[in-house]
């Protein structure tokens, strides 16, 4: 049996049963596109940058709780993932400390560069504990 599984390939034949894609993950809300609106602010990175709706929800209190712009806090999201990264986890990703304008509150957040859609490269900020 492993011998047919070697020679063939797991996956090899398997029929696809689901898939959830980065532009549906957008579109349902679980992801937040930030290169689009804040082209300027994600122009560290070349590939397009996304956030999951936690790291959002922190943008936005930043913003309605200290009245920091919504690009001022994803430049310094995305300046600091370059910056000031505390572990590397793998080549794709990096833990990196920020302090967003929440009573000077830091948070450790997670970036990820993989696959999008395309294949091509993509880069998600997330909370440490999120997939």
């Amino acid at each position: 049996m492993c011998k047919a599984i070697k020679e063939e390939g797991l996956w090899e034949g398997a029929e696809i049963i689901f898939s959830y894609t980065r532009a549906q993950a957008i579109e349902d809300g679980v992801l937040v596109d930030l290169s689009g609106p804040f082209s300027i602010d994600t122009r560290v990175f070349k590939y397009p940058v996304a956030c999951t709706s936690a790291v959002w929800q922190l943008i936005e209190d930043a913003h309605e709780k200290s009245g920091q712009e919504y690009g001022a806090t994803v430049w310094d999201i995305c300046f600091m993932a370059v910056n000031c990264q505390i572990k590397r986890i793998d080549p794709s990703t990096v833990l990196f400390r920020v302090g967003i304008p929440l009573g000077g509150k830091e948070h450790t957040l997670k970036i990820v560069c993989g696959p999008g859609d395309d294949g091509k490269p993509v880069m998600t900020v997330m909370l440490p504990y999120e997939d």
